[in-house]
């Protein structure tokens, strides 16, 4: 790298390191058109997308706008609804209580006593610039911000990952056996107190072992994965699917009384019968297993699940591809 040249054409370097693997979308808030139009055609030469509002209203508009997708905010501070200083601290808030992602905030202002600039820092703004701007310094300081912000987004996607896999299977892409628990202890609740019915299904593939050991594991997890997609098509989306272990799974049939959700299941069982899967991996149909009952008046978590597994045990026991209902 030749340090001289660099040095020599600061700009230039800055602009080929400004922006992520899109073009930078940038928020400028300002009541001022003609400020908002200098500051856009700086931006606009050096390939960055300039968004623009002229007062907090619009501002928080934009940034609940998904398609905008805002990399970062330039931001006056002197406005003539609420001050910048205001409108960082209602930015900061709405990121925080909807979840929304951060957004860098850059102040520019004429105020330049250290006071104004501790104010804005202490409202939510990352950074604070003196007008008239010099351009080398707003896209300097706009290149830290933007490693900031990727940075971040790395950290909220690993805990998106981490998130993922703490409450699905990795196999099937469903709830795994605690999440599936979790979403059925909050629907016992939630029936419980607006007055609902509710109804859960267990079932079980049909002799998978013998996948396993006639066909191989990956036989057995492609057949895992291709019922799983079949039920989750057959379900209704108020519905749940989550794998409780191995072969394994539970239903939750959210505001369905037992003689309903009996006849969904039975449909689903028709449609797991139906499969017909590519024959480098079966060469046979599949069936499975069902126990169907619903939410007493006195039950909790642990005995309506035993229930249901109960039942699927008689289906099982019944001569396999059924279905087993009881109150």
């Amino acid at each position: 790298m030749n340090f001289k040249t660099e040095c020599e054409n600061p700009l230039t370097t800055i602009q080929s390191k400004i922006s992520f693997s899109d073009p930078l979308n940038v928020l400028v808030v300002d009541d001022s058109a003609t400020e908002r139009a200098l500051l856009s055609a700086i931006l606009e030469r050096f390939g960055v997308k300039v968004i623009e509002a002229e007062g907090a209203d619009s501002a928080l508009q934009c940034l609940q706008t998904p398609k905008l997708n805002i990399d970062l905010i330039l931001m006056d501070i002197q406005m003539p609804d609420i001050s910048g200083y205001q409108l960082a601290a209602q930015i900061r808030k709405m990121e925080s209580e909807s979840f929304l992602e951060w957004h860098p905030i850059i102040f520019l202002s004429g105020q330049h006593d250290p006071q104004s600039i501790a104010m804005g820092i202490e409202c939510g703004a990352d950074d604070y610039l003196t007008k008239p701007v010099d351009s080398i310094t707003l896209l300097a300081k706009m290149r830290a911000m933007t490693r900031i912000a990727e940075m971040r987004r790395r950290l909220v996607k690993t805990q998106e990952t981490l998130s993922r896999q703490a409450h699905f299977d990795e196999l099937t892409g469903i709830a795994n056996r605690r999440h599936i628990f979790n979403l059925l202890e909050n629907e016992i609740s939630r029936c419980r107190r607006y007055n609902y019915a509710m109804s859960i299904a267990y079932f079980d593939i049909d002799f998978f072992k013998r996948i396993n050991d006639n066909f191989g594991h990956n036989a057995g997890d492609k057949v895992l994965q291709r019922i799983c997609s079949v039920v989750e098509m057959e379900l209704r989306k108020v519905d749940m699917l989550g794998r409780i272990g191995g072969e394994e799974f539970c239903i939750i049939l959210p505001e369905c009384q037992l003689q309903n959700a009996s006849g969904i299941i039975d449909r689903l069982r028709e449609s797991i019968a139906n499969i017909n899967f590519d024959t480098d991996i079966l060469n046979r149909n599949v069936t499975a297993s069902f126990g169907v009952t619903h939410l007493r008046k006195n039950d909790n978590l642990s005995n309506l699940i035993s229930r249901a597994d109960e039942l699927l045990y008689e289906a099982k026991n019944g001569g396999r591809n059924c279905v087993v209902s009881r109150e």
